[in-house]
């Protein structure tokens, strides 16, 4: 992948807030928005989940239905992220080559769950869960190349991969690229059969850490091709340098311990970058709080960073989104791009005591000042799928910059 991609515009539904502004503030301050579940009746009613409050509606389809939550999240994102882009107001043609895809684990699991209690009598194609993509086309009269990725835990990451890769490959100057998930009951139910769900909050890095837990929303990234871009003017916010995927086979759903293949996707997508890791200012890790994860990431990365990890500083964002499964990486691509704006790391929320066996320079109690022009965000998910993507700065805008809503 060349430097030809840019980000042009960014999108967000979340537990923090339905706006970039929101979003990021959250980040910095490290909060954590954690919830009991209300699910009466069920066993996962009053586990703690990361869920969106009052998000703004996605309004109707022509039959007069809303969309499923996931689905719901994912458009109110895209239409923010194309009015940032500049993109809001475009022209029919234009809008019919704009592409999509898509990242989610368990698509409008809300729907299947409705039905299944009697709530609602699923029609046509709801009873498909991985329509986003299909529904985001028809709702925003965006007709280019459409994808659903469903890669676990690393899908949003892998979609915006995809998304620059038909940029570069040349079929289409524009692609909504992003995640999408909601709180789903069988996911959360999997986590606890699996004694990976901590009961309080997601707890990256730190020593008492007992498993994730579970989070929902979407970020969706505008991204064009540079030359799209300036041609009409419009200057990005940041840049697609390179990624690199690969797959452990190691395990259903524990990762290799050993590391290789992580650490083979990292040093890859910083080579098609055409970066180095001395151009690594900050890490964004997958951090999902689980004991396996967290252990295996850090030695990782230390290894891939050398002498200069302690000089990296390294944020976890799930500790103030939860584990929001296809969303997870689209998010952490979001706020690569305001790391970079902003010249800020956002906190560990989490955090109390550092596991002695990371060696990573988490940042903690504040927002910590990033050190390069490359922020490498990392994705890893069940069936060893593992991902990494390497975010740059955009010429002609400057970092410790006020980060655009």
């Amino acid at each position: 992948m060349g430097n030809d991609v840019v980000i042009s515009g960014l999108g967000v539904v979340s537990p923090l807030g339905h706006d970039v502004r929101s979003f990021w503030d959250g980040l910095l301050r490290g909060e954590v928005p954690v919830r009991p579940l209300d699910r009466p009746g069920t066993p996962v009613h009053g586990r703690p989940v990361y869920a969106v409050v009052d998000a703004p509606g996605a309004g109707t389809d022509d039959t007069g239905r809303e969309p499923g939550r996931a689905s719901g999240f994912a458009l109110v994102a895209a239409r923010a992220a194309l009015q940032d882009a500049g993109l809001g107001a475009a022209d029919a043609a234009l809008r019919d080559g704009i592409g999509v895809c898509v990242g989610t684990g368990n698509g409008d699991s809300d729907l299947q769950e409705a039905e299944r209690d009697g709530l609602r009598e699923l029609s046509g194609v709801e009873w498909y869960p991985y329509g986003t993509s299909a529904i985001m086309a028809r709702e925003l009269g965006v007709y280019g190349p459409g994808l659903t990725v469903s890669t676990a835990c690393t899908a949003g990451a892998y979609a915006v991969s995809l998304g620059a890769e038909m940029i570069t490959n040349g079929e289409a100057d524009v692609v909504i690229a992003g995640g999408t998930e909601a709180v789903c009951r069988p996911a959360i139910g999997a986590f606890l059969r699996l004694g990976a769900s901590d009961p309080l909050h997601c707890r990256p890095f730190d020593v008492d850490r007992a498993g994730t837990v579970y989070g929902e929303g979407a970020a969706m990234l505008v991204l064009e091709s540079a030359e799209h871009a300036a041609a009409r003017g419009h200057l990005p916010r940041a840049r697609v340098l390179g990624s690199g995927w690969s797959c452990d086979g190691f395990h259903a759903t524990a990762p290799d311990p050993s590391g290789v293949q992580a650490g083979r996707a990292a040093r890859e997508a910083l080579e098609r970058g055409g970066v180095t890791p001395e151009d690594v200012g900050a890490l964004m890790c997958h951090g999902t709080g689980t004991p396996a994860n967290d252990s295996t990431e850090s030695r990782v990365a230390a290894e891939l960073l050398g002498d200069r990890t302690p000089d990296v500083p390294a944020a976890a964002v799930k500790a103030s989104l939860g584990h929001s499964g296809g969303a997870a990486g689209a998010f952490a691509c979001v706020a690569a791009v305001l790391v970079l704006e902003s010249g800020l790391v956002p906190p560990v929320g989490t955090l109390r005591r550092l596991d002695p066996s990371c060696g990573l320079s988490v940042v903690r109690d504040a927002p910590a000042p990033s050190t390069g022009s490359t922020v490498l965000v990392n994705a890893y998910a069940f069936g060893g799928n593992n991902i990494s993507v390497a975010i740059g700065a955009a010429s002609g805008r400057d970092g410790n910059a006020e980060v655009g809503v």
